[in-house]
């Protein structure tokens, strides 16, 4: 099983605590500050209120070499025509068969906030 897939909601409710206790601890002086409290309410809210993002959407967006953070799931309908780095709390099955296929970087939240040019899409 890959470490992006969440397997059940027990887990999922489990893992985002994980991921917003690990956020609360960056520094609130830090260069990535804003984009952290951000991250930290929306995956606090609901898992039916969280962002979800089509890859369709993401291809459109994401510009080549640029980093993409979702808070949220990235879901795969449609298609990815570009390489970018990317990160979600959930991605989809074929949504990582398709971003793998197009040479995409696939990343932890924690990750994707240690890189420069990091765009927060919600």
């Amino acid at each position: 099983m890959d470490m992006y897939f969440i397997a059940d909601e027990k887990m999922e409710k489990k893992s985002i605590k994980i991921l917003i206790e690990n956020l609360e601890k960056t520094d609130k002086k830090a260069k990535n500050a804003r984009l952290v409290a951000r991250i930290i309410k929306v995956a606090s809210l609901p898992k039916r209120r969280r962002v979800s993002v089509n890859l369709e959407k993401l291809n459109e967006l994401a510009k080549p070499g640029e980093n993409i953070l979702v808070p949220g799931k990235i879901l795969g309908t449609g298609k990815v025509e570009k390489a970018f780095g990317v990160a979600a709390i959930e991605f989809s099955e074929s949504s990582t068969k398709k971003l793998r296929e197009a040479g995409c970087t696939i990343m932890s939240v924690e990750e994707m906030l240690k890189k420069e040019n990091t765009r927060l899409l919600v």
